[in-house]
């Protein structure tokens, strides 16, 4: 039984490897995030992060983040693995949180 369940992580772990996306595809996504903003304070925020964000692909084989930072401060952060990519504003989670 043990050696199914590692036989099973393992193939996960090189399945994961292959099927991690690209870090055009991660960008794309981020950009559809930042292109959609809901308030003035993000349409705002989406402007300087296009214009002066750092943006960093982040490669941990089975899976890959990606973000976009604006005065040091995450704007938009993605995650990735088996071809599936999940982006959010980071700032909507810390004001959910507070509020």
């Amino acid at each position: 039984m043990l050696r199914i369940l590692l036989l099973l992580i393992v193939i996960a772990g090189v399945a994961g490897y292959f099927t991690r996306p690209t870090e055009e595809t991660m960008r794309g996504a981020a950009n559809d995030i930042l292109g959609n903003p809901t308030t003035l304070s993000q349409g705002l925020q989406s402007i300087g992060a296009s214009l002066a964000g750092d943006r960093t692909y982040d490669n941990y084989y089975v899976a890959a983040k990606y973000s976009i930072k604006l005065d040091g401060k995450p704007v938009v952060e993605c995650w990735g693995a088996f071809q599936q990519v999940k982006c959010s504003r980071v700032g909507d989670e810390a004001a959910a949180k507070t509020g």
